[in-house]
């Protein structure tokens, strides 16, 4: 499957709190989140994981010849079996995660696990993530914004505080088609105060001619290939 919009905004955007030493990308597919995620913290170790089998052999192949190959580790497997296996936990989740449950599916067996909740339904990523998160850990996600609700009442449900909403709109003042959510594992469920509401911010990647806003080129600057005139 190729790179999409998605996963680079996600790999980008995500910011937790303190520097992560143990990453786990949960459905990695080519594995463009886990790259990123190794370029941006040189100290950490990442884990990335997926269901689909052809997807993470394209994956261990990409991290074999990318100068991180000693960080990055890839298995083929669930996360609701991983999360069985698993002997450690981590600092930060990040996920490109499916999706919708009640629409007309693709046809494509790779792109239908992808998109689809069928094998990962909310309830269950919140419930995995909760399980392998480090107190005070985070995870991050990028769904689709009319999904929004849906995946934040999930990890209210299990108990994993919003910390973050990144509403991402294709071009300006149009309604926002994205949305990055973050969620932290507290030591301890307490009631939410109103300071405690998340960070709210809405951003756009095109403007109103159709050019890559300055904020869009900002963010993926770091991650573009640099070219050189002779």
């Amino acid at each position: 499957m190729k790179v999409g919009t998605d996963a680079v905004l996600l790999g980008a955007l995500s910011s937790p709190d303190n520097e992560p030493k143990r990453i786990l990308d949960i459905g990695t597919g080519c594995g463009v989140i886990a790259l990123m995620m190794a370029q941006r913290f040189p100290s950490a170790t990442i884990h990335a994981i997926d269901i689909d089998n052809p997807s993470t052999i394209v994956a261990s192949d990409n991290f074999r010849l990318s100068p991180w190959h000693t960080r990055i580790h890839c298995q083929n497997i669930s996360l609701q079996k991983y999360v069985l296996l698993a002997n450690d936990s981590f600092n930060l989740i990040i996920s490109n995660p499916p999706y919708y449950s009640n629409s007309l599916k693709n046809s494509d067996p790779q792109k239908r696990k992808a998109r689809h909740d069928d094998s990962l339904t909310p309830v269950e990523l919140f419930e995995c993530s909760f399980l392998l998160l480090k107190q005070q850990g985070e995870l991050w996600i990028i769904i689709p914004t009319i999904e929004k609700e849906k995946f934040l009442n999930a990890a209210q449900n299990r108990g994993l505080r919003n910390n973050n909403i990144i509403d991402i709109c294709t071009s300006c003042g149009k309604s926002p088609r994205l949305s990055i959510l973050s969620f932290k594992r507290e030591p301890n469920q307490t009631v939410m105060l109103l300071s405690d509401a998340p960070d709210h911010t809405s951003v756009a990647i095109r403007d109103e001619n159709n050019n890559y806003t300055s904020w869009y080129q900002h963010v993926m600057e770091p991650f573009l290939l640099q070219t050189h005139k002779v």
